[in-house]
């Protein structure tokens, strides 16, 4: 119930279109109840004004009935559109809210979930919160209305006679659907779960279906995919059964309702105390009344599902940001040194320390070099300067204010990173490249496109800057990619540039003469290199090597 009233809390901003919704759906059903009743009641009248050879005013019955039908289908229209339109704006909302929460998340408080699982959360499992308003917040309240409008109507008539029809409708319309439901939340949980893991191993295969064709893993992957769609099959056979139990049962309402009506109306009129176009008028009202509770038995069986989705959903907005940023941010210093005082960084609890006790000044304009095995700690330094996760222990300042003191926009713009895994999006290369900063000047991505050595490149490519890259950049080699994010760095012009890794997948020659040209331009500023790679080695201030998170070796300068 919490996590149901949680999602509830969720739609609040759209209150006043849900209510919208559920008025004109309310309308346009009991429009149509009062249609079947009132020309029910009509006919049966006229039959026996003529039986009796009375006369009897017909128009005005005649009026209400067409009012009551345009009623009905303009309320059907109508709520069909107000209804999904109101839909669409909380999932919409919804979406844009999620990924917000997930912006400060990324990337060290989202690396233990791979990204189809990430993508089957902002897609199915959002897309599933829409039964919670479209078939069942707004079904139920119609559906309740609807029986408390029947209720007061058959007990302007007859208590026994309403109290009947009530019952009948309640009990099949109402609770019998609830307690199949209720029967489903095993089976609505497991859906829900095998529709995540089938999405997330759709995304996983087809990203790595080269290497697995390579490597002859495809038939096993396969098999692993067909055995995931054979449980979610199952999964849904279960609830579809159930599902099958709860429309009888609520098609059976109305059945039984008019039955219950004739069985207690029948001596009413016999006893003359109930008119006989009464009757019929309330047989064919407790006969349509049904309808309101028609889709009752779909929405009870999505609830289990849909709240198993909220829940994937709130996990992830319940994760705390690795890092925060601050209420009253500083301004940017007027110094860009950089000071490392007794730095730790964990990964777990229970693990050693990434970082270990780090202690290095790092003056504005110098170009130093980290070295070290994987799993040295390189990386993590590189994540720490730009606050993708903060210190355990110990403090980082950029001229002289601690980096938790500044917003991480001016944190950002300061400080430039090229990372060891750069992520191209798709589209052109002129769009990648001016990802960082849009305004920029044809003279200004030519420059950044020389220092980064990839002017022949671009000159080779039949559209130019214009040419897609592809897929997340397929269409690059890694060295083409990697220089390409080195272009998009330098034509943000950082103070500080951390380039981790830059020349993976350059050979020798190549990676010595694009460092040389990024340290040519971003003379006068920092360079902090990571690199296994002895390229430009001999162009550092200080190389620094790391071991176990710790500092074991310094040339050309100290660590402090």
């Amino acid at each position: 119930m919490s996590d149901f009233l949680r999602l509830l809390r969720l739609y609040r901003p759209h209150l006043a279109w849900i209510l919208l919704s559920t008025l004109v759906s309310l309308i346009a059903t009991l429009a149509n109840v009062g249609l079947m009743a009132v020309s029910g009641w009509f006919i049966t009248a006229m039959a026996a004004a003529g039986l009796g050879g009375a006369a009897i005013n017909y128009f005005t019955p005649a009026a209400i009935i067409r009012a009551l039908a345009i009623l009905r289908t303009g309320g059907r229209y109508v709520d069909r559109v107000v209804s999904h339109d109101a839909t669409l704006r909380l999932v919409a909302d919804s979406r844009a809210h999620l990924f917000a929460r997930m912006v400060p998340l990324a990337p060290a408080a989202l690396d233990d979930l791979r990204s189809g699982d990430l993508l089957a959360r902002l897609k199915a499992d959002i897309d599933r919160l829409e039964l919670t308003f479209l078939r069942l917040i707004s079904p139920v309240a119609v559906a309740v209305l609807t029986l408390v409008a029947v209720g007061l109507l058959l007990a302007l008539h007859d208590g026994s006679l309403a109290a009947g029809v009530l019952a009948v409708l309640a009990l099949c319309g109402l609770v019998a659907p609830a307690l199949a439901a209720a029967a489903t939340t095993a089976p609505g949980r497991a859906l829900t779960a095998r529709a995540a893991d089938l999405r997330r191993l759709v995304v996983d295969d087809l990203a790595g279906l080269g290497p697995l064709l390579m490597t002859g893993a495809l038939a096993a992957h396969r098999d692993r995919l067909v055995q995931t769609m054979a449980s979610l099959v199952e999964a849904e056979r279960r609830l579809n059964r159930r599902a099958a139990l709860g429309q009888a049962l609520g098609r059976l309402s109305g059945d039984l309702a008019l039955i219950v009506a004739l069985f207690i109306g029948v001596p009413l009129v016999a006893a003359s105390r109930l008119a006989g176009p009464d009757l019929a008028m309330a047989a064919l009202l407790s006969l349509s009344a049904a309808e309101a509770f028609m889709g009752l038995p779909a929405a009870f069986l999505g609830v289990s599902a849909t709240l198993a989705s909220a829940r994937r959903l709130f996990a992830i907005l319940d994760r705390r940001p690795p890092v925060t940023e601050a209420a009253h941010p500083a301004p940017l210093p007027d110094g860009r040194d950089i000071v490392l005082d007794n730095v730790t960084l964990r990964y777990r609890d229970d693990g050693r320390p990434a970082l270990d006790g780090i202690s290095l000044d790092i003056p504005f304009g110098s170009h130093v070099a980290l070295i070290g095995e994987s799993g040295a700690g390189k990386s993590s330094l590189a994540g720490l300067l730009v606050r993708l996760r903060d210190p355990d222990a110990g403090e980082i300042r950029l001229g002289g204010l601690p980096l938790t003191a500044l917003s991480l926009a001016d944190l950002r713009r300061v400080i430039g990173v090229v990372p060891q895994k750069p992520h191209l999006f798709t589209t052109t290369l002129e769009a990648n490249l001016k990802l960082g900063r849009p305004s920029a000047t044809a003279e200004e991505l030519a420059a950044a496109i020389a220092a980064a050595d990839l002017a022949g490149f671009v000159a080779r490519l039949p559209e130019g800057l214009g040419t897609p890259v592809g897929v997340a950049g397929t269409t690059l080699s890694g060295g083409e990619a990697r220089r390409v994010a080195i272009a998009r760095a330098l034509l943000v012009e950082p103070d500080i540039l951390v380039l981790d890794e830059p020349g993976e997948g350059l050979d020798p020659e190549t990676e010595a003469a694009v460092l040389d040209r990024v340290l040519d331009r971003m003379a006068g500023r920092t360079v902090i290199l990571i690199t296994h790679a002895r390229a430009a080695l001999s162009r550092m201030d200080r190389v620094i090597e790391l071991d176990a998170g710790r500092i074991v070796a310094t040339k050309g300068g100290s660590a402090v």
